[in-house]
């Protein structure tokens, strides 16, 4: 059994990082949580009908993402028509508790 971690692992080396001393910075195209622009969007709804899982959520002013449910696939952020939702590079999302993983926006709507 060790003949087989001795080839393996000890001839990688360390290839963890200094993480949380140096922050992961995500690469170029990752797409995190998604992050809406309460000035753009005119709660069109699109991106509640086309989210796979039902994470996002709307009411009369507020729009909530619940990022527990989140897939992160970017769905709601290709059917926005005012292109109010963005794909931000945040994947830190630890929580104590499940109401916690709730981002709410609330809308202004005299726009």
């Amino acid at each position: 059994m060790f003949r087989w971690y001795i080839k393996g692992v000890m001839k990688k080396g360390v290839v963890t990082g200094d993480y949380p001393d140096r922050p992961y910075e995500p690469y170029d195209g990752h797409m995190g949580m998604p992050e809406i622009d309460v000035r753009a969007c005119r709660m069109d709804k699109a991106c509640v009908q086309v989210c796979p899982t039902g994470a996002i959520d709307d009411s009369y002013n507020t729009i909530s993402i619940d990022t527990g449910l989140c897939i992160f696939c970017g769905e709601c952020a290709r059917h926005c028509p005012e292109q109010a939702i963005r794909m931000s590079k945040k994947f830190e999302l630890a929580a104590k508790e499940a109401q916690d993983l709730k981002v709410v926006y609330r809308i202004d709507r005299k726009q």
